[in-house]
């Protein structure tokens, strides 16, 4: 309920008008004032003031309501520009996308009539807020098309690979980035909306005036459905890394920057708890604020974003690495440190330690598969395909009276990168370690179609846990084969000692391949008491029962 009477205000409400079409409203007054409140009174970073390094290509959409747009070279010049993050979506719609035999064609002109519904909203955007720039993904960067021939397929690479090294001060340069949240293709557009039924009434007020009340349903802030965008890979560090975000949704439009969150009815603002409801803006509020410094903190921001993003989808599962490759180069700015394929050098040892589904949570789509081609070593996450997310077992947590020892010896560890981006894609990788192996058997639990585990354990050792990172086949496993369980790090209880372990298959020799992950309870007095009295200050020293160690590489 609102009302412009001046006297009601306080106890109804100014009235605020919310359209359902963005085109009838002319310029986006409201979010020009959201724009010019953050950039004037908030502490969130500035626009670009100064020339800093830009995106090679921009769009320039100065101009009136239909005028055609074209792509530009910045060539170092400084360019207040916006962001679009929307969703690609299925080829049988309308789509625009820059290659190598266009490129030329689109730096001269795109006529607006090309232009897809998403793309023509984006502009008409920036008009109304007075940007003269825009950047577009399908458009500034080279993009591979059916024909391709192989030196343009380099090219294509080289160009991606150089944009996408560089996407995380992209976005964070950006004046603000538009969130087409309800575009599930490049041609749906985002700003139709259903109208809202506004429905007024005068009332007499207590000194006899006349007032007008207005009366609407109170705006749903939230979709029970999870929005098209948040559902893709790519959007992950669209949404994340931008200072400023306006999101065009279901019910209104709404602003988010690093101070606040303002919605168009302008009840998301003034209620925490509404805010609180907004799940596409509160479960992001810890990941959109830099990563931690100190070791832990990182650690937990990273591996809470590495298990959203995975449970997203992509339309090229080979850009598993490169769509998170501008959050690593936001870690990596904060905390330094060597990527590896997901993982970190300076927190390796728990890194390791993911697991895709837990044995007793399982069902038959949530086992992951191995890509058809190579993307990452098995120990990396990135290894896996599924959307069942990706969790980490922290026996910190589990036992918090002790704190986890490291129970093997990292003596090497190496991703080389396919192209010139070293938090994108990876031609090879390994893991070079000094562990101690216990054997153990697969087995298929009774009943079970597509779930498997292991058996047969090396006495005294008592299986606790087992997570399967995928299906038999996709690991060319057997019932009955031998695989092995190492080592990472363990924690001890009063009267037991629980290790977090990598289960191995053997390739050849000492090479081995990860295909699960596993937890191993050990009684304290069934260990060697020399073992257990070294591994205290020495991870070198410790071996299961009965057994050596070993160095082994882990691809």
């Amino acid at each position: 309920m609102f009302t412009t009477n001046l006297k009601l205000q306080e106890s109804v409400g100014a009235y605020v008008t919310v359209l359902g079409d963005i085109r009838t409203r002319g310029k986006l007054k409201r979010a020009r004032q959201w724009l010019s409140e953050c950039v004037t009174e908030h502490t969130c970073p500035r626009p670009i003031t100064a020339a800093v390094p830009l995106p090679q290509r921009l769009v320039q959409v100065e101009g009136g309501p239909e005028d055609p747009v074209r792509l530009i070279e910045t060539r170092g010049d400084e360019y207040p520009y916006v962001c679009l993050s929307h969703r690609w979506g299925d080829p049988t719609h309308k789509q625009l996308k820059t290659t190598t035999r266009t490129v030329e064609s689109h730096l001269n002109k795109i006529e607006w009539v090309d232009l897809p519904a998403t793309f023509r909203d984006a502009v008409t955007v920036c008009r109304s807020m007075d940007v003269k720039y825009l950047w577009i993904d399908s458009l500034c960067i080279l993009q591979s098309f059916a024909e391709i021939t192989s030196d343009e397929l380099e090219v294509t690479r080289q160009d991606f690979a150089k944009e996408n090294s560089t996407m995380a001060r992209t976005y964070q340069n950006s004046h603000f980035t538009i969130s087409a949240d309800l575009s599930d293709h490049m041609d749906s557009g985002f700003f139709s909306r259903d109208p809202v039924d506004e429905y007024n009434k005068d009332i007499i007020t207590d000194d006899g005036s006349v007032a007008s009340v207005y009366i609407r349903k109170p705006l749903k802030h939230y979709s029970e459905e999870i929005p098209c965008l948040e559902t893709r890979g790519w959007t992950l560090q669209e949404s994340l890394l931008p200072p400023r975000v306006l999101h065009f949704g279901e019910f209104d439009i709404a602003w988010r920057c690093k101070t606040r969150i303002n919605c168009e009815c302008g009840h998301l603002d003034r209620s925490e708890a509404l805010k609180n409801s907004w799940h596409r803006f509160h479960d992001m509020e810890e990941l959109a604020r830099p990563p931690p410094n100190d070791s832990e903190g990182s650690r937990e921001w990273w591996e809470r974003l590495v298990d959203v993003y995975s449970r997203r989808h992509l339309t090229n599962p080979a850009d598993k690495l490169p769509a998170l490759s501008g959050l690593a180069q936001e870690r990596k700015k904060v905390r330094g440190g060597v990527y590896l394929a997901g993982l970190w050098l300076d927190s390796l040892m728990y890194d390791l330690c993911w697991y895709r589904v837990k044995n007793d949570e399982v069902t038959p789509g949530d086992l992951g598969h191995r890509p058809p081609c190579y993307r990452a070593p098995s120990w990396s996450w990135a290894a896996v395909d599924n959307h069942s997310g990706c969790s980490w077992y922290m026996l910190g947590m589990v036992f918090p009276y002790s704190m986890p020892k490291q129970a093997c010896v990292i003596l090497d560890v190496s991703c080389e990168p396919a192209t010139t981006d070293p938090t994108g894609e990876v031609r090879s990788g390994f893991l070079d370690v000094k562990t101690s192996l216990a054997t153990a058997e697969i087995y298929q639990y009774p009943g079970e179609q597509v779930f498997w585990g292991i058996r047969k354990l090396d006495r005294p050792l008592r299986l606790n846990a087992f997570m399967p990172d995928c299906v038999l086949e996709d690991d060319d496993l057997n019932l009955g084969d031998q695989v092995f369980c190492a080592p990472i790090v363990g924690v001890k209880s009063p009267s037991d000692v629980t290790y977090d372990c990598l289960v191995l298959k053997q390739i050849d020799g000492r090479i081995y391949q990860r295909v699960a992950f596993c937890t191993i309870v050990i009684k304290r007095t069934d260990l060697q008491s020399h073992d257990e009295d070294n591994t205290e200050s020495d991870p070198k020293a410790f071996t299961w029962p009965g057994s050596v160690q070993v160095q082994i590489r882990i691809v």
